[in-house]
């Protein structure tokens, strides 16, 4: 049985196609693309889906989860939910299985989505926390994507989730605002090192986190797949120049070396982010779980280095990558949502065959 998984991110598509055998998996091909909406608009993502469809014609079903709706080419959650739920119905019709993942960690069908567009919205958290679950006992699971981080606590095989959509998860620090590439740099900080004197930020989208992880040498021009602020290039001279900006200077005002602190700085309070909510979030199992200090970190995502140094600081004795523990020929911690997605169709299926 072949399974596609897909999570249809406001900036990303995040694809996963699975063969699944008797007893056991493998990831057949992975595929994480970068896709503004907001500039591809409605057309632009019926042709993705359509292509999308085309393209894989041999499957046997298909499991969706999203975070497209909050997209502000749509005028509300529910309107992003049914249009991307109605492309899928459109393009799909020759696959057998369709179904999207809810906020309860459920699979459902598209007249259920299309009545409860809510439970769909930003669900591609319950994708990862459903698989998490089934595969560690105790831990705290983040992904870090291009824009936000998930923090998600499991105890004895159980997510302990309090928020179920966004603006509750941003307010008890399962969701945070602070990704490895989109981030601008303004959003980060207040005041900036100059000089060795603080500086004030310029409240102006000078410059991201993919200028800051590219100048320290985190990731590389191939890793750094968004549009820059100023529209010019991807080289470190380039990032650095926008890096400048954010304190109202250039090259001319100041050299490579007063810019990378710049960037130290920002991505330590950027770090720190993190680490709050890390805390915040283990702080809550800290009375129902056992041997607290011994749980991990799993780890997911394309800033997986940033999910590393802010568990060394949140005070984690063990921080696995999901990928050691999936263990497949693909790496796929970046797309595990829509892997996971994939996961839950197979088990949903066969829970259903052998309860007939």
């Amino acid at each position: 049985m072949r399974i596609l998984g897909v999570d249809v991110g406001g900036a990303n598509m995040k694809i996963v196609i699975v063969k699944f055998y008797s007893k056991y998996h493998e990831v057949e091909e992975v595929i994480r693309e970068y896709f503004p909406l907001w500039k591809r608009g409605r057309e632009g993502l019926e042709n993705y889906i359509k292509n999308m469809a085309e393209k894989f014609r041999n499957i046997d079903g298909i499991s969706i989860c999203m975070t497209a709706e909050l997209c502000d080419i749509y005028s509300s959650k529910s309107e992003g939910v049914k249009h991307v739920v109605e492309c899928f119905l459109k393009y799909f019709k020759h696959v057998k299985h369709m179904k999207f993942i809810t906020c309860n960690l459920e699979l459902v069908d598209y007249d259920y989505a299309i009545k409860n567009p809510l439970e769909i919205a930003a669900a591609n958290w319950a994708a990862s926390a459903w698989l998490i679950s089934k595969l560690v006992k105790d831990c705290i699971f983040a992904d870090i994507g291009s824009t936000t981080t998930t923090i998600i606590p499991v105890v004895d095989h159980k997510p302990i989730i309090c928020g179920k959509n966004d603006p509750e998860k941003l307010t008890c620090g399962e969701l945070v605002y602070i990704g490895t590439l989109r981030t601008s740099v303004s959003e980060i900080v207040r005041y900036l090192p100059y000089k060795g004197a603080r500086a004030e930020i310029c409240r102006e989208y000078f410059a991201t986190m993919a200028d800051v992880n590219l100048v320290l040498g985190n990731i590389t021009e191939k890793d750094y797949v968004i549009d820059t602020a100023d529209g010019r290039g991807k080289s470190v001279l380039e990032s650095a120049i926008r890096i400048a900006r954010t304190v109202c200077s250039s090259l001319e005002l100041m050299n490579i070396e007063e810019i990378i602190e710049i960037a130290r700085y920002v991505y330590n309070e950027a770090i720190n982010r993190i680490v709050e909510s890390l805390i915040l979030v283990r702080s809550r199992i800290a009375n129902i779980v056992k041997n607290l200090r011994e749980i991990p970190l799993i780890t997911a995502g394309i800033g997986e280095f940033m999910l590393r140094d802010a568990g060394i600081r949140a005070g984690f004795s063990k921080i696995i990558s999901v990928d050691d523990i999936v263990k497949q020929r693909f790496k796929i911690a970046p797309v595990f949502p829509s892997y996971a997605a994939a996961v839950m169709l197979y088990n949903y299926l066969e829970s259903t065959k052998s309860s007939q």
